[in-house]
């Protein structure tokens, strides 16, 4: 196993842990200054296909208001689908409509067709831990770093916690750095 990947395995773990010890009044708080920032960036307010994660109920920034907000707006929204390998991209009206995945979120059904990904013009991408260089540490499976090659019109945005932003991020050429990062303290943009 190489130095960077298991650099990156302990990372994950460790930060798990860490986030599993915010209490839900601290998740909330973060997660409504997170989504006020999110709202006052310009290249969101432009936007009018926008891809959001949706967000595990706990130890993650909780992306269901900007959900909410970007569907009030006119918005079309658009949540991922994960099978196997392949993540896609599929337009969401409602969130009653979604059903929890293998990981307990979720998702928009089979049925649903996913979108050309270079129509989307902002993606939320998640991540578990940060640098202030806008690198990022995700979950492991390489999905949005994947997807992220395929949508080149997009602006890109990742939001975190405060507790996920570290001194150094290890990253590898496959990693992708988002555009924009923002946290409860403000964005960080190139």
């Amino acid at each position: 196993m190489s130095a960077i990947r298991a650099a990156k395995l302990q990372l994950r773990k460790s930060m798990r842990q860490r986030l599993l010890q915010l209490s839900a009044a601290d998740l909330s708080s973060q997660s409504q200054l997170i989504q006020a920032h999110v709202l006052s960036l310009p290249a969101f307010q432009r936007a009018q296909h926008i891809s959001i994660y949706l967000s595990m109920d706990s130890a993650e920034a909780q992306t269901y208001g900007l959900v909410e907000q970007a569907l009030a707006s006119g918005k079309s929204v658009y949540a991922p689908r994960c099978r196997g390998q392949q993540m896609d991209m599929v337009r969401i009206t409602d969130l009653q409509d979604l059903t929890p995945n293998a990981w307990g979120i979720p998702e928009p059904g089979d049925n649903e067709p996913a979108v050309d990904p270079s129509a989307l013009d902002f993606i939320l991408v998640p991540g578990l831990a940060f640098d202030k260089s806008r690198n990022r540490c995700g979950h492991g499976k390489g999905y949005y770093d994947r997807y992220l090659r395929q949508s080149v019109n997009a602006a890109t945005c990742a939001i975190c916690l405060s507790e996920q932003i570290i001194d150094h991020v290890p990253t590898t050429e496959h990693d992708l750095k988002p555009q924009i990062l923002v946290s409860p303290q403000g964005i960080v943009s190139n």
